[in-house]
């Protein structure tokens, strides 16, 4: 392999795995074989356009309650216009979790981009991040809950009915 080939390898990883690349939320609608009904890709201005909801709580992974502000998981569920059943969900590090439409409809979860005023680094668990209102819901401080607090998010499928 030449050295321009090197160099130009060495490039494109590192703008694929920059941060750039991870400001970008990808959204899906799949129907019941898992066919793609609607696609949609996100930035966080996108999301930030989206009315913004706010929830103060603990986490169990920083002293003290945090603001967290961002629209609700329902809005972009909601987006497609499908009904939807199960929001999946991936990681950066390609860690998951599944969260049932009921826990939207209940606790009115958000899709943080901003905690306590600021855009959320990826090292700060941004820039996409659930957040249930945990001190309103002293149920929530489960762990089957805390695992689906998931943080750094790159993509979501939608399950639709």
């Amino acid at each position: 392999m030449s050295r321009l080939s090197l160099f130009l390898a060495a490039l494109l990883a590192t703008v694929a795995c920059s941060p750039v690349a991870a400001q970008e939320l990808t959204l899906r609608w799949l129907g019941e074989s898992g066919a793609v009904l609607a696609e949609e890709l996100m930035s966080v201005e996108d999301i930030e356009a989206l009315q913004q909801q706010v929830i103060v709580t603990h986490t169990p992974w920083a002293d003290g309650a945090q603001t967290f502000s961002g629209p609700l998981l329902a809005t972009l569920a909601n987006l497609a216009g499908l009904p939807v059943v199960e929001a999946a969900l991936v990681a950066l590090n390609d860690y998951s979790a599944k969260i049932p439409q009921s826990d939207w409809a209940l606790y009115g979860i958000i899709m943080a981009v901003r905690q306590d005023g600021e855009e959320m680094r990826i090292r700060d668990k941004g820039p996409f991040r659930i957040v249930y209102p945990v001190d309103a819901y002293p149920a929530l401080t489960s762990h089957l809950y805390h695992s689906r607090m998931i943080w750094q998010i790159r993509s979501i499928d939608f399950r639709v009915e």
